[in-house]
Parts: structure tokens; sequence; C-alpha cells
């Protein structure tokens, strides 16, 4: 039942998103797309190192190995909003 309330959640947080977007003129496709993707590949890349570093440090070190995964996570995170941002928080003229 958790699972769905936050599932609901997410849901209802993303509409939100979505139509004040809508309604500022913010929304892209491309960047939706693009997002989307990253986010993915991402996810996939942190879990990948999960398991990896995981083999190869031993079980005992599960705590270390997750608190990696999620320095990734954040750089990843961080690294794509400024990609994403791109020349629009640059003032005129420079």
């Amino acid at each position: 039942m958790g699972k769905v309330v936050f599932f609901l959640l997410i849901l209802c947080a993303g509409a939100a998103a979505f139509t004040r977007a809508r309604r500022e003129g913010r929304w892209s496709w491309p960047y939706f797309y693009k997002t989307v993707f990253a986010l993915s590949a991402l996810g996939v890349a942190a879990g990948i190192l999960v398991i990896r570093i995981s083999a190869w440090m031993g079980p005992e070190n599960a705590f270390l190995s997750t608190m990696l995964a999620l320095a990734v996570i954040a750089a990843g995170v961080a690294g794509i909003t400024l990609w994403l941002r791109g020349k629009t928080g640059r003032k005129p003229g420079r």
C-alpha cells in the first residue's frame, strides 16, 4: 500500500511540475527526453558501480560502497543540471 501512495505522490508532483512549466512557457520535450535518458543512464551506472565495488570490497563494506554510489548519483545529477541549463543561466552579451 505504501508503494502505491508513493507512486501517486510522485505522479502528482510530476503533473504539477508539468502544468507549471507549460503555464510559464518553459516546457521542452527535447529537454524532457534528454533528462529521462540521462537519469536512466545514471541509475544504470550507479547500479553497476555498487555491484562491482561490493564484489571487490566484500559485503562487510556495504556502507562504503553505498556512499560511493550516492556520491556518483549526486555528482551525476549536478552534471545533468549544468548540462541541461546550457547558456540560459548566463547574462546576455557574454
